[in-house]
């Protein structure tokens, strides 16, 4: 419990991944009420977006456990990998995203669609069209917006280290 609290507090003492937070469903608002019926591909800028926000949430809230260091330790201990710090924070962004965005949201829409009267698009199904792998494009655009968060964060650092804070 005290470890949730820990991460918890982490993310909403930032006002920057809070507003990131606040954006995600004012954009799929915004989609919902008007936009997607006359742009469907716009559906993809929620996905994207949401791979964003969970990569900085998922990296903000482990790194308040300090489960990126704990983490590169064993790696380089065990000899499992020589993975650095870096390397470790992009596989916990990705985990992140893809255990929360890839699994939970694709999982909600499928079961909650039918209480709203919407057919949900099928993760994957037989035979392939792009209409059945609608679940998979989305998964993909969202890990495209963790890695591009992991991107600006890590340069963002090293400006930082090098004393030009951005």
């Amino acid at each position: 419990m005290y470890q949730a609290r820990t991460v918890i507090k982490s993310i909403a003492t930032d006002k920057r991944l809070v507003s990131y937070g606040l954006l995600l469903p004012a954009l799929h608002i915004a989609g919902i009420l008007f936009i997607y019926k006359h742009l469907p591909e716009f559906d993809n800028v929620p996905h994207f977006w949401f791979g964003y926000v969970l990569s900085e949430y998922s990296s903000r809230g482990a790194n308040s456990l300090n489960l990126q260091f704990r983490l590169t330790e064993k790696f380089q201990k065990h000899g499992w990998a020589t993975a650095n710090l870096g390397q470790v924070d992009f596989l916990v962004r990705l985990v992140g995203f893809l255990l929360v965005g890839g699994l939970f949201w694709e999982w909600s829409e499928l079961f909650f669609s039918h209480l709203f009267g919407i057919k949900p698009d099928s993760f994957f199904a037989f035979p392939i069209t792009l209409r059945n792998i609608d679940g998979a494009i989305d998964v993909s655009v969202g890990v495209i917006g963790a890695t591009l968060a992991f991107l600006i964060s890590t340069k963002r650092t090293s400006e930082k280290k090098m004393g030009r804070d951005a």
